[in-house]
């Protein structure tokens, strides 16, 4: 499919072909899909000091800045893992992107992991016709119609194996003269079929060819160094035989199973031969030669195990994460101790799972549950595997995996599992069991130990979230701490330090607090831990109407747990960024990413994720006007508190929403358990400023039509409250209510017009376009051509369709629009286009017109 779109695009586009997998080197095919980017983004991915996210900068920069550019990206199962998240980052990233990117791969768990969110196609194989055609042309002895049925009902239309399948059976077997085996080799065994492809043994060209499949970056120049008779001619060879070719000073494989093939065919020795080979070569950097040093020892070897470990250190502390758990692995095989093998493991476990590859990470995590001999690293690997398990999407098995835990840990132990406990239970919503865990993990982790911190941050956050009275009690109880040192023993430490800081109202705090642990973790490629402090930034911004800033972190959240195997906690941040495109009047984005979440959250059964998701999702709805909407998704929300516990109205913002469309519908007793719940926690010690404004905003909106002048006392108190910077948003709710109730003419244009510079100066275009549309400025000051023109608007079409409808110019609608904005008192089409529907009433069509 592939060489079909590069056929048919031309020149524009490129072919990547990923290969290798676990044991290719990392970031090579992120350096090969650089190579087809414009200068200086090709130079600075071979930059010595690349680490996995830097390369996702440096791609999507190379994505932004290219133009009219196709890449097409073969097999990106087989890609190296670093790269593969890089890809993944740099493309969720590089929303301005001029390049066409297609990409394919098998259906397996790492790139189902990768698409998710992107458009995708699922191909099915060959039609039997065109299967016989590609089986009739691959054979080089005639196949015997039976036998080619048998071979494409096999092959389930799959080109590769019908290509090569004709090459693992004998002339005999094709004809049909003899049965053919029990066991055909399909994909599995395809790698095998490719050793009668390959040149003799011997040969100039097979060495070259082994060599090849060994190397750890594919580059001629460490190849050519090598011990290699006459390479230049070895590699003439190859390329004759349509096996290898050289580009840009790379060798590259024809085909990915040729390295499996070449690699199957060699012997222990030959193998170790050649690795030993590569490790006195001068082209080479001094970790690739110790890799190749390791491959090519026979252990045990303490010395080169040390040596080993000592490069890991130093490759964490330069970013190269992943890269320093493939030297821990190195080491593993190297050491004769089973103890220290079996801290190798976990070590290396710790590391894939901090960069994000938890399917390499779980393999060895269970490695080492599965021995008993390393009995005393249990606790310590199911903390590790219990997380990766929850934030992709398992927090059930993970909260059954740590209540096994606690039951078998060492009294010291304890304290640490129940901490841990957290992150599943958040996941299902279980607020009341989190604090519960909590108190239990600091009553029995040693204070002043990194245990003990971590356990206090995930209390304050959980503690906040039922009781905002005592979120600042909480919160000060965490300025001894030392978080980066408590963000390496739990990811999730960003999340709940931000969130008991959002719960505070110490924005400000939050801000500098996760700014420095997210410079930590960037430095360290600790990508797991980012997601969450990305994610909990963010939050902070929206509460505090920074919502440009919250925009950044928010992207930068949803592609680090897309694509580093954090799934679960992506509908967090899809629902806040959600938020802000709803407010700012992009329906659709904001529509895109709540389905998304909404996918991903009910195919997990994550709960607490759901109700976040209804959160946001009711705003998106209210500020459409889709009343029943919002009934159904908040009403959603108020069930899951009574069913679990009441949380502060703090942590998801969602209470007053509800209490705006039940007042506007007359459903006056099904609003006042929720005014009621709002002025409980506003009148109790410590309540923050939000929720005290948000509870006399409630009960104004509840009184309104029949108290207007109480209304009115109650909105006045409520915009006082507020901070006019920090409270954006919601202030500019309560004076748009407040001229809605005011009976005295010039303090209601004062309400409106301080609401409409609050709502345009964070760019809340749909709500600035309700204060002009409860204006009754009237619209007989439009000209008939800027009212039809208007209606247009109003209705989705851009100046070119609008202009192609009424047959006039371009250039003729903008200058129609350009004087009929002010007309209307709105600044922005987006404002315009919801203040003809409103005025109209046709609130139906919102949806359709932000399209």
């Amino acid at each position: 499919m592939l060489s079909w779109l590069a056929e048919h695009i031309g020149t524009a586009a490129r072919t990547v072909t990923c290969r290798g997998g676990d044991s290719a080197p990392a970031l090579s095919t992120a350096i090969d899909v650089a190579t087809g980017l414009p200068q200086p983004i090709r130079a600075r991915m071979r930059a010595v000091d690349l680490d996995t996210m830097r390369a996702a900068d440096v791609l999507c920069e190379g994505f932004e800045s290219a133009h009219g550019a196709a890449l097409l990206v073969d097999d990106v199962h087989a890609a190296d893992p670093a790269s593969r998240t890089a890809l993944n980052l740099a493309l969720r990233r590089a929303v301005m992107s001029g390049v066409l990117v297609v990409v394919t791969g098998r259906r397996v768990p790492s790139v189902h992991a990768f698409a998710e969110g992107f458009a995708v196609e699922e191909l099915g194989g060959l039609d039997p016709a065109d299967a016989a055609s590609v089986l009739e042309a691959a054979g080089v002895e005639p196949i015997a119609p039976v036998v080619a049925a048998r071979l494409i009902d096999l092959a389930a239309g799959n080109p590769l194996a019908l290509s090569q399948l004709p090459h693992a059976l004998s002339r005999e077997q094709l004809a049909g003269r003899q049965p053919l085996p029990d066991e055909i080799p399909l994909l599995g065994d395809l790698a095998a079929a490719f050793t009668r492809c390959l040149p003799p043994p011997g040969g100039r060209a097979r060495e070259l060819l082994d060599r090849i499949a060994l190397s750890s970056d594919d580059s001629w120049s460490g190849i050519e160094s090598s011990a290699l008779v006459d390479p230049e001619t070895a590699l003439e060879e190859l390329e004759n035989l349509g096996l290898a070719e050289l580009s840009n000073g790379r060798l590259t494989l024809h085909h990915p199973l040729l390295r499996s093939a070449v690699i199957g065919s060699m012997t222990e020795h030959r193998r170790r031969q050649l690795h030993l080979e590569f490790a006195d070569s001068a082209a080479l950097s001094a970790e690739v030669k110790l890799a190749h040093r390791a491959q090519g020892t026979v252990g045990p070897d303490e010395d080169l195990a040390e040596s080993l470990v000592h490069a890991a250190s130093r490759m964490r502390a330069g970013r190269g994460i992943e890269s320093a758990a493939r030297m821990l692995d190195h080491a593993v095989q190297m050491t004769g101790s089973d103890a220290r093998r079996g801290r190798l493991l976990l070590e290396a476990a710790e590391l894939l799972g901090a960069a994000g590859d938890a399917q390499a990470a779980r393999y060895r995590l269970e490695a080492v549950l599965a021995e008993e001999r390393w009995a005393d690293l249990h606790v310590a690997a199911t903390l590790t595997l219990a997380t990766l398990e929850a934030v992709d999407g398992a927090p059930a098995a993970a909260q059954q995996r740590l209540m096994e835990c606690v039951a078998v840990a060492a009294p010291d132990q304890v304290g640490v599992v129940e901490a841990r406990m957290a992150i599943p239970l958040g996941m299902l919503g279980m607020v009341q069991q989190i604090i519960e865990s909590a108190e239990a993990a600091v009553a029995h982790t040693r204070p002043g130990s990194v245990d003990a911190d971590v356990a206090r941050v995930v209390l304050a956050h959980a503690a906040s979230a039922r009781d905002e009275g005592r979120a600042d009690e909480f919160v000060d109880s965490l300025e001894p701490l030392d978080l980066v040192a408590a963000i390496r023993h739990d990811p999730l430490v960003g999340l709940h330090v931000g969130r008991a800081m959002a719960i505070a109202e110490r924005y400000a705090e939050a801000t500098t607090a996760l700014t420095r642990l997210i410079g930590t973790l960037r430095a360290e490629g600790v990508r797991a831990s980012l997601a969450m402090a990305y994610g909990a930034l963010g939050e902070n911004h929206i509460r505090s109407s920074r919502f440009d800033d919250a925009l950044v972190c928010l992207d930068e959240a949803v592609a680090l747990c897309m694509g580093t195997g954090q799934r679960a906690f992506a509908p967090f941040w899809l629902g806040l960024r959600a938020r802000v495109a709803a407010v700012r009047g992009d329906d659709q984005a904001a529509q895109a990413d709540l389905d998304l979440g909404f996918t991903i959250s009910d195919r997990q059964s994550t709960f607490g994720a759901r109700y976040f998701l209804l959160a946001n999702a009711g705003l998106a709805a209210l500020t459409e006007r889709r009343d029943d909407d919002v009934i159904a998704t908040l009403g959603e929300c108020w069930a899951f508190e009574q069913a679990g516990g009441l949380l502060a109205p703090q942590v998801a913002r969602w209470h007053v929403d509800l209490v705006e469309v039940y007042s506007r519908r007359g459903r006056r007793d099904d609003a006042v358990p929720l005014v009621e719940h709002l002025e409980t926690v506003a009148a109790a010690s410590g309540a923050s400023r939000w929720t005290r404004a948000t509870a006399r905003r409630a009960r104004a909106l509840l009184c309104a039509d029949s108290e207007p002048e109480r209304a009115g006392c109650l909105l006045d108190e409520a915009v006082s409250i507020f901070d006019p910077e920090i409270d954006a948003f919601d202030r500019s709710r309560a004076l748009m209510d407040k001229s809605r109730v005011c009976a005295d003419p010039a303090a209601r244009d004062r309400s409106r017009t301080e609401a409409l510079y609050g709502f345009r100066r964070i760019g809340a275009s749909p709500w600035a376009a309700r204060v002009t549309a409860d204006d009754r400025a009237p619209l007989d000051e439009l000209t008939d051509a800027e009212r039809r023109i208007l209606d247009e608007v109003a209705q989705g079409l851009t100046n070119q369709q609008i202009a192609k409808r009424l047959h006039l110019s371009a250039k003729t609608v903008a200058n129609h629009l350009y004087r009929a904005y002010p007309k209307l008192g709105v600044s922005s089409r987006t404002e315009a286009a919801r203040h003809m529907l409103l005025r109209d009433g046709r609130a139906d069509q919102l949806r359709s017109s932000a399209r």
